[in-house]
């Protein structure tokens, strides 16, 4: 006897429980693997007589006087039936019901009913159907009792009171009872047993436990004679409610419970419960036992009536059933005719594979069903001798395909008791398998099975409590836990190979492309051209194999995806269907694919046409483009060339036509007129990320203009530039030294550079002016006439590509993107954890080298590498005019009387400061990436005519000063 546990005991069992086992669940670890057993053996009936529909949860018993066996009701193709079918054991034939009574009533159509045979001395032989799922789903309350002997049906008077109307209950009638007598009701009684069911909207719990007392005389001359009462049984502990589930009453009235679904509306086998309750409806208390088998909808379950040892008499068998093999892998125990036994007193399972059919020379086992009925019998019912085992009859179902079943099978036990996988015994014989109804044991065996059902995913089952839905706490793939997912779906092995190692060499072929690019920081390239071309090839060569072995592995999903072993017995929906396409993964790898594989090349192919045509559009357009004509006056040369921001230079494709962006000379060229009558706009990118169509035929035309006014030219090369300092005229100060930036505070040098009625409004003060701007002049700094230092190559910046190239961009990442992550996702769940962390790996690495050379402005025509850049290029702009140290000379001196220089100063003092001819592209980027002005919002002709206004106040002094040679590098 167990003991009972201290308070103390207890709540270390519940600190231990929760802390240290925090996936723990009620599922057993293992069966036992020594529990006694008969010698079992699946056996199919061949019968004859009346054609049987397919049945599912129809009602079956057994007259051991008349040798009937009687099948009633059920559902056959999703109707309830109300046909009662008799079956002669010893002749295995079926016949209905031919009474010689004028009672022709029979009970409505139905399933899912409790029955059980009623058999009280000479007053009663019958069989006796309570409640049930009638027409409509509708539950049914009443009760009715066939009689055997006059064969047929008659309906209980039953007394006020009793439980509400259900059907798929638990209970039943306890076989080994003896009848009783009841003070309400008259006679020798037999007892049903009902709990819990379904009545039509909510399951009702297993507590709600009901027994229903059948009394009266049943006869041809009593044929309304038979009442029946309720009365409640009250525990004390809510238990759980299950519906679908299989139940039998054990000896000693326990009712037993096993899976099922917690409702009526799962709609699937996904919903079935692997626990298991015993009601002691004597002690008014419950058994929970640990879960074993896989759960399953509508299993069998029955008592073990051999009597060849008397531990049988506490075994409940379990048998057929369905469960979700998707969730759940029995190690194929069903399909070989698995019986699961329940102790009910210690609550230990056991599994065991009994020997199968061999009458036909093949070994056959009953298929998986659901809803199929059986009678348990302590000796054989068919065959020649009774004395060879105990029988269990089996009827109907329905089978994981959704067809309804007639098969009639039997499970025989034998009289024998075995503990140990393959034993033989007595009646074991040359250990050749036989077979039929008068199989008589030869080659009869059994083995266990040493684990239980493992669950492959979480799902829906619950803890003992019922309440919570269980988890097997197990890691994911890599981990190196037992309780890995397992899927129901698999491929090949080349499979999982070929398709991650055909994105990854696609990956590897567009690293290998972006470095065949050319880089435009670099003045000399770091790689030579030949290199670079060689990467190129490199990188269609490897792009090409990617996309031959991301084929093949697309090929090789569709043509070898099978069910994994463990899951063979999925439903005909699954199976009708075909098994492609069947998992999330399939799905999104098939569009990724489509997308990737197929799409973006047919996408890049019209890019490239598109690419072509254009640019031979632009060479044809700029074929004969010159440079601009020498301007005809000087006054198209003066304060013009200053205060225009930036300068149109043509190109052709994206490089200027007077010299290379990456080499820095000192050619220049004469002055062209200026056409630019463009606003200049505040942003980021010019405005917008792509110039409207109004103002790309604008530039298009003012292109035009400015090659149809130009004229051959030729440029030279001043060698003879001396080493010597100088600064900017006094009345240069406020004007922009390039692309709509001022160089400094427009302050002036001298009075002749104030305005005339400046200097009239106060006459007293023009002398301390004169002072006051003398000595801040001294102050200013000279700027040195070497202007290498000064001269910085200006790197090209990248620009944005066409919004037809942004869109396949964007596209062709987003796709690239979408694949890592299906994969990845794959080799998580399904990988050694080695295959995930070395693919992450890899993926990192490729965004990081996309990141780093966008930062080093590669590809050029890329959104990201625009992106990147405009974050550092405000910077750079700001060290263009660094001052560096070089050779020196005397300042030039604000007393002299001419102000030009001799000897070594700079003859362009009067010019601003020097810097190489910028591009179109990169003086529209510097004009619209800076802060402009605040005179910028003025159009060119009043800031020209502003500047002559300007002109016509200041006093002009014309100096003549000697010619200076210069000597022409380049006459030619």
């Amino acid at each position: 006897m167990a003991r009972c546990l201290p308070a103390v005991d207890i709540f270390h069992l519940i600190i231990i429980t929760f802390f240290f086992f925090p996936s723990y669940t009620r599922a057993a670890t293992s069966p036992s693997t020594s529990t006694p057993v008969p010698p079992l053996q699946w056996i199919q009936l061949s019968t004859s007589g009346t054609t049987l529909p397919g049945l599912k949860y129809p009602s079956i018993g057994y007259d051991a006087t008349s040798g009937f066996l009687i099948i009633f009701g059920g559902e056959s193709n999703g109707v309830p039936q109300q046909e009662t079918y008799l079956l002669n054991v010893t002749s295995l034939s079926w016949s209905k019901p031919s009474t010689s009574t004028s009672q022709t009533t029979k009970p409505p159509p139905r399933s899912m009913a409790i029955s059980g045979g009623d058999f009280a001395a000479s007053n009663r032989h019958g069989h006796v159907v309570i409640g049930g799922k009638g027409t409509n789903d509708q539950p049914l309350s009443d009760a009715w009792e066939f009689d055997y002997i006059n064969q047929f049906w008659s309906n209980i008077s039953i007394s006020p009171g009793g439980p509400s109307a259900r059907y798929s209950a638990a209970g039943g009638i306890d076989a080994t009872a003896a009848t009783v007598q009841d003070p309400i009701v008259a006679g020798p009684n037999n007892t049903f047993y009902i709990a819990g069911g379904f009545d039509g909207q909510n399951a009702i719990p297993l507590s709600d436990v009901w027994k229903f007392e059948v009394a009266g005389v049943l006869s041809a001359n009593n044929a309304n004679n038979v009442e029946g009462s309720w009365t409640q049984i009250t525990f004390s502990e809510e238990i759980p409610s299950r519906v679908l589930e299989g139940s039998a009453v054990m000896p000693s009235a326990k009712v037993v419970a096993i899976g099922g679904c917690s409702s009526d509306d799962a709609g699937d086998y996904s919903c079935a419960q692997q626990d298991a309750y015993v009601l002691n409806i004597n002690a008014t208390s419950d058994l929970n036992p640990e879960g074993c088998p896989a759960p399953r909808v509508g299993p069998v379950v029955v008592p073990n009536y051999n009597t060849f040892s008397q531990s049988f008499a506490t075994q409940a068998y379990m048998f057929l059933g369905i469960f979700d093999t998707s969730l759940w892998d029995d190690n194929n125990g069903l399909n070989q005719g698995e019986v699961d036994i329940l102790d009910i007193e210690t609550g230990v399972w056991t599994r065991v594979l009994p020997s199968g059919d061999n009458s036909t020379g093949v070994v056959k086992f009953p298929s998986p069903r659901e809803g199929a009925v059986a009678f348990s019998s302590a000796h054989a019912l068919v065959g020649a001798d009774p004395s060879v085992g105990s029988d269990i009859l089996i009827f109907g179902g329905q089978d994981k395909d959704g067809n309804y079943l007639n098969e009639l099978w039997l499970l025989r036990g034998y009289s024998a008791s075995l503990t140990e996988s393959n034993a033989t015994w007595s009646g074991f014989g040359d250990g050749l398998l036989g077979g039929g109804e008068d199989a008589s044991g030869t080659g009869v065996t059994i083995q266990y099975l040493s684990s239980c059902a493992s669950q492959l995913s979480p799902s829906s089952t619950t803890t003992s409590g019922g309440s919570s839905p269980t988890s097997t706490g197990g890691s994911q793939s890599g981990s190196g836990d037992s309780s890995q997912p397992v899927f129901p779906y698999n491929t090949s092995t080349s499979h999982k190979v070929l398709s991650p190692l055909s994105f990854a060499g696609l990956l590897l072929a567009l690293v290998f492309y972006r470095l065949s690019m050319p880089l435009p920081s670099e003045s000399t390239p770091s790689i030579p051209s030949g290199h670079k071309f060689g990467l190129l090839v490199i990188s269609g060569f490897i792009a090409l194999v990617a996309y031959a072995i991301g084929i093949a592995g697309l090929i090789l999903s569709f043509t070898t995806i099978s069910l994994d072993s463990s899951s063979s017995s999925l439903r005909k929906r699954s199976d009708s269907q075909g098994l492609n396409l069947k998992t999330g993964h399939g799905k999104a790898a098939l569009i990724v694919f489509i997308i990737l594989y197929a799409s973006l090349p047919l996408l890049l192919f019209i890019s490239f046409d598109h690419s072509k045509k254009q640019k031979e559009k632009q060479t044809h357009l700029y074929s004969e483009t010159g440079e601009e004509q020498i301007r005809k006056d000087s006054t198209e040369t003066g304060f013009t060339a200053l205060m225009t921001p930036a300068r149109e230079k043509h190109f052709i494709g994206h490089r200027a036509t007077n010299s290379s962006p990456d080499i820095v000379s000192h050619s220049t060229v004469p002055d062209s007129p200026v056409h630019e009558t463009r606003k200049r706009v505040r942003s980021l990118f010019g405005g917008s990320f792509w110039p409207s169509r109004k103002e790309r035929s604008s530039f298009d035309d003012r292109t035009q203009e400015s090659e149809g006014s130009a004229g051959p030219s030729r440029s030279f090369e001043v060698m003879n530039r001396g080493n010597r300092a100088r600064r900017l005229s006094a009345g240069l100060y406020g004007y922009s030294s390039e692309g709509g930036h001022s160089a400094q505070p427009s302050v002036p040098r001298g009075l002749s550079d104030l305005n005339w009625l400046d200097r009239r409004q106060n006459v007293a003060a023009f002398g301390d002016l004169d002072y006051a701007l003398t000595q801040l002049n001294r102050a200013r700094a000279a700027t040195p006439a070497d202007m290498n230092p000064l001269i910085t190559p200006s790197r090209p910046r990248p620009v944005l590509p066409s919004k037809f190239l942004s869109f396949l961009h964007l596209f062709i990442h987003a796709a690239l993107l979408g694949m890592c992550v299906i994969i990845l996702v794959a080799l998580w769940q399904r990988a050694p954890l080695a295959a995930f962390i070395v693919f992450l790996l890899w993926v990192s690495a490729f965004y990081c080298i996309l990141f780093f050379l966008a930062w080093r402005g590669t590809p050029r025509t890329s959104i990201l590498s625009v992106l990147l850049t405009s974050l550092r290029y405000h910077n750079e702009l700001g060290h263009d005019a660094v001052s560096h140290s070089g050779a020196s000379s005397r300042p030039l001196s604000t007393n002299d009387p001419i102000t030009f220089p001799s000897e070594s100063r700079s003859p362009y003092i009067h010019q601003p400061t020097f810097r190489r001819a910028l591009s179109t592209h990169e003086d529209e980027l510097i004009s619209s990436n800076g802060h402009a002005r605040a005179d910028e919002d003025e159009d060119e002709e009043t800031t020209q005519r502003r500047i002559e206004q300007e002109m016509d106040r200041r006093d002009v002094s014309i100096v003549t000063v000697p010619k200076r040679r210069l000597w022409i590098a380049n006459p030619s």
